[in-house]
């Protein structure tokens, strides 16, 4: 499973410790791995991370393409107060 939350706090983390070129590269070479293992779960998971990492929501047409993967994507809890 794919927790949103947890996308965002490692893209948080990575503008956190590293430089953008350095945290792209970083995302870049994890994703790649994932891609060429096959890791279809892994690839959205980074995919994700770069998203936020690059500003946060994704567009209308990212959304479309992710409906194969929302059973594996669990969203953000609502906010309980």
């Amino acid at each position: 499973m794919i927790r949103t939350a947890d996308t965002k706090l490692i893209a948080s983390e990575l503008h956190s410790r590293y430089e953008p070129p350095r945290a792209v590269a970083l995302i870049g070479r994890t994703l790649q791995k994932a891609l060429f293992a096959g890791r279809a779960d892994e690839v959205v998971f980074w995919a994700l991370v770069y998203a936020h990492y690059c500003g946060g929501d994704l567009c209308d047409a990212t959304e479309e393409q992710l409906a194969a993967f929302r059973k594996n994507i669990l969203p953000d809890p609502p906010d309980l107060n």
